[in-house]
């Protein structure tokens, strides 16, 4: 067992390594597990979450279903995805990916008994908190409470219940936290090298925790009777703070313009060489509903998130539509590239990976102070998250600092009549191409935005997208006994417990 664990490390260093000089955990090749030192298995798992999030073919399903993106009209339509018909094959990469990660923060936590290691035990817990509330969010009720215990015997493990994973979860985030306010004087200090995400601050790590744990609580805020927790949950860890501007959780182990070693994001698009790869650029356009947005709203943006056509045009396609036909390829825009720039969609090989950037994080405090589960400034929030997306798209200062003050109702906070669906429609453009699973969560949780066009496929099983995502085959077929046990599932009835739409 303990060669198959580590075995699992060395493949998790490899799948999304690029600098061999701290991605290399087999340079000691030990007996067991425990005797690799934390500092060379988080980078590897740090880059492995990174990568789980940031590879588009993971989740362009919601880019293509809520507005965002398009598939060009150059291309066959893919059934499955337009026509909302998805399986047990359907998208189910990332439900391994997310255990083979957790499993090698198990790893880390198992190693860090010692006071003086608290620093690595706390950030193993808050990114297995991070990977379990995605997998909460995408399939519901998932293996917890007896997962990563294959040296207990535990081979296939019983699902849990999603609400009360996603309590525990908020219970582990508060002990994370404590570890690092509580790390003793002679803590061993976490190289630059190893933290790949904030360079071994641990006081971000807190904030980190803190926002994650937050994200969760806002999920939760349409459901009936949850206000009282999710105060008292926040109020707990109130004085932790949240990441702020230019704090944003952004991985990078040192990409480089090499196969297999660049921005995951990036190499689905472009070889090292700068060619685009087959089926890259010309594959992914733009969305007709974010486009339309952007546009009436004179967002700064949009030639950031997207390339204007040969004519100089910013147009996108709605997914599935035949009648009227759709926009050719020529007069549709591509997602943003810039060869070069960081501040576009694509970005550039060694751009940095989010986890969770600096103006999500606003977002959300903003919606938190907006429904009354905390203090502060809702307005100064919000436009502190639309200036950082600005500058995260690679705007110049005076330009971030103009836009939320333009008089558009859409934008502008004071001209808003409802400032929760005002914050949540423009997280929604914000996040494009950034943080997929989240802009899933809130219009499941909220139905913002509001304006969105289904898909207009013939075939369509449903008039609007599914809820969660199905088992993957491969639990069906290893753990068939637990996933029958939790019941049958409906794509689109089964819904995440936090939904109450």
């Amino acid at each position: 067992m303990n060669k198959k664990i580590l075995t699992l490390i060395i493949s998790l260093a490899l799948l999304g390594s690029s600098c061999t000089d701290f991605l290399g955990v087999d340079e000691k090749n030990p007996n067991t597990a425990s005797e690799v030192p934390a500092k060379l298995i988080l980078p590897a798992a740090l880059n492995s979450v990174a990568t789980i999030m940031n590879t588009p073919g993971n989740y362009d399903f919601i880019y293509l279903w809520y507005g965002l993106w398009s598939i060009s009209s150059g291309y066959s339509q893919p059934a499955q995805t337009v026509q909302y018909n998805f399986t047990s094959s359907s998208y189910t990469g990332p439900f391994s990916n997310y255990y083979y990660a957790g499993q090698n923060f198990t790893e880390i936590e198992k190693s860090s008994t010692d006071p003086k290691d608290g620093a690595y035990k706390a950030i193993a817990m808050i990114m297995k908190a991070y990977l379990m509330h995605n997998l909460v969010d995408i399939w519901g009720n998932v293996p917890y409470s007896e997962a990563f215990k294959t040296e207990e015997g535990i081979l296939k493990p019983k699902y849990d219940d999603q609400k009360a994973i996603y309590e525990d979860l908020i219970v582990k985030l508060d002990a994370a936290i404590k570890i690092i306010q509580e790390l003793p004087a002679d803590a061993t200090e976490i190289p630059a090298s190893s933290d790949i995400v904030f360079g071994g601050d641990v006081h971000l790590w807190a904030k980190f925790a803190n926002t994650v744990k937050l994200r969760m609580l806002v999920h939760q805020s349409g459901m009936t009777g949850r206000d009282s927790y999710i105060k008292t949950a926040i109020a707990t860890t109130a004085s932790v703070g949240y990441l702020g501007a230019g704090e944003g959780a952004l991985s990078n182990p040192g990409y480089l313009n090499s196969a297999g070693k660049m921005n995951p994001f990036y190499n689905r698009y472009y070889q090292p060489n700068g060619s685009s790869n087959a089926d890259g650029i010309t594959y992914h356009n733009a969305g007709k509903d974010v486009v339309e947005f952007m546009k009436a709203n004179e967002d700064p943006r949009m030639s950031r998130f997207f390339n204007a056509t040969a004519s100089g045009k910013f147009d996108g396609n709605t997914l599935g539509i035949t009648d009227p036909a759709p926009l050719t390829a020529a007069n549709t825009s591509k997602l943003g590239f810039l060869l070069g720039s960081k501040g576009h969609m694509i970005g550039t090989y060694d751009k940095s990976a989010p986890l969770l950037t600096d103006f999500e994080s606003l977002f959300i405090q903003a919606e938190a102070v907006s429904r009354g589960f905390m203090s502060g400034d809702a307005k100064a929030l919000y436009n502190s998250a639309l200036t950082q997306s600005c500058l995260y798209m690679g705007l110049t200062a005076a330009q971030a600092a103009a836009f939320p003050a333009i008089e558009k109702t859409n934008v502008n906070y004071d001209l808003a009549p409802n400032k929760i669906n005002l914050i949540l429609m423009q997280k929604w453009c914000s996040l494009n191409g950034i943080a997929p699973v989240e802009i899933w969560t809130d219009y499941r949780r909220s139905g913002i935005p509001n304006f969105l066009t289904f898909s207009k496929d013939p075939n369509v099983k449903n008039p609007t997208p599914p809820v969660r995502l199905l088992y993957p085959q491969r639990e069906i077929s290893v753990n068939n006994d637990n996933v029958v046990a939790v019941g049958a599932i409906d794509l689109f009835k089964s819904k995440i417990f936090w939904q109450n739409r």
